[in-house]
């Protein structure tokens, strides 16, 4: 009776890679997705007949989607199931690679930003819950792939746009992509909602029930839901804005440009695993300053001395330091200072970091023009949310110390 047993665990195995398979893969298109407009932004500066603003109000509309959507679609997601979640992040993000190509203004091309954002919402409230379930003996390195496949693209989209050049070669091709993912997903039995697992009483919750050092939700707790923004802001703003800052400021080639981006994804690639790693090692806390304090200083560098090599520097510092997993450290510290609320505390950490869409492009409308020096002033607000966020973390892990359990 051993085979057929066998025989059902390998079918299970396989069922639950082909389904972890559909999330990479939506993820990888999703990844390329919020980098488009930044990369072609010349050329959908004269399909919209925009300048630097209007491309900064477009961008910020991803941020407004996913603000708008991120509750529902987790309300959504329990009611309703995974894999109906994900059709709608799929059908959403079509919306939006359809769009950017048949708009003609940058109010038409807002409104498909909106569906990608609709899509963060949606795609990341089916998928980690399904991954979490379909893998409850690794769900976290389950989850760090959702981040390598989102790089993984960001690295291969510059090299694609070097070669082919043009937005309606490389926009359709996405779009058909996610379409026969959307087929395969349609007729895929993704089985019920896993169960939700329920932790023992562990030894953090026993500190925390016995001790009268506890972390406070108005100071921990705001603390870092503050740093879930800045972390987030010093990396998608680095990713939006760095192609046009290499052309208009260090006067570098379009195709150098873009490939910091690539430089950027390939290293931020690498941080996933190698910074999952060192966080069990060494204390959280020291991992969040020393990532934050590298990541500032190459960012003052290259607004002090823009080079086309310090630029490929900082892309790679702000990939590996920023980009590649130490939102997730903040994330890991936050969920183990209130075990109890997890979900609660997961959902305004969450919502930060996707408040940087939105505040960190509309922001910069205000400070851009045509002029370089318009772009350095965005970069310099760049390192000014840095420096804030460090400045958290200092306070935060001075009063860490009191904490046994961290």
């Amino acid at each position: 009776m051993e085979f057929p047993i066998m025989c059902k665990k390998n079918q299970s195995k396989a069922k639950r890679s082909v389904l972890a398979f559909y999330v990479y893969f939506n993820y990888f298109v999703w990844g390329s997705s919020i980098i488009l407009v930044s990369q072609f932004h010349s050329w959908f500066m004269e399909l919209w007949h925009t300048d630097l603003k209007g491309i900064s109000i477009v961008i910020s509309m991803l941020g407004l989607g996913h603000l708008i959507t991120v509750l529902l679609a987790g309300w959504f997601s329990d009611k309703f199931g995974r894999k109906n979640t994900i059709i709608i992040g799929t059908i959403s993000n079509i919306i939006f690679l359809i769009g950017l190509l048949i708009s003609r203004n940058i109010w038409m091309a807002s409104i498909c930003s909106l569906f990608l954002g609709n899509a963060n919402s949606f795609n990341d409230s089916g998928s980690y819950p399904l991954l979490t379930e379909k893998f409850p003996e690794k769900p976290a390195s389950m989850n760090a792939l959702v981040k390598a496949s989102m790089s993984l693209s960001q690295t291969i989209l510059p090299l694609v746009i070097a070669a082919v050049h043009s937005a309606y070669i490389i926009i359709p091709a996405m779009a058909v992509m996610l379409g026969l993912l959307l087929l395969k997903v349609s007729v895929t039995n993704f089985g019920k909602n896993g169960s939700i697992v329920k932790e023992t009483v562990s030894e953090q919750k026993e500190i925390l029930e016995t001790s009268t050092n506890k972390p406070s939700v108005l100071i921990d707790g705001v603390g870092m839901v503050i740093l879930g923004f800045t972390l987030s802001f010093i990396f998608y703003m680095y990713s939006q804005y760095a192609p046009v800052f290499a052309e208009k400021v260090i006067g570098s080639t379009p195709v150098f440009s873009k490939t910091l981006i690539s430089w950027y994804a390939i290293s931020s690639l690498i941080s996933v695993f190698i910074t999952s790693t060192v966080v069990r090692k060494v204390h959280p806390f020291k991992v969040l300053l020393t990532y934050s304090i590298v990541a500032a200083a190459m960012l003052a560098v290259m607004v002090v001395h823009p080079t086309p090599t310090i630029a490929r520097l900082t892309s790679i510092a702000i990939g590996f330091f920023a980009a590649g997993g130490i939102w997730q450290v903040g994330l890991t510290i936050l969920s183990r200072y209130f075990p109890r609320e997890k979900g609660r505390v997961t959902g305004y950490y969450s919502f930060a970091a996707a408040l940087t869409y939105f505040v960190g492009p509309i922001v910069s409308t205000f400070i851009l023009d045509d002029t370089a020096a318009s772009l350095v002033h965005v970069f310099v607000l760049d390192v000014a949310v840095s420096v804030l966020g460090i400045i958290v973390m200092i306070i935060l892990a001075v009063r860490c110390f009191k904490y046994k359990f961290i």
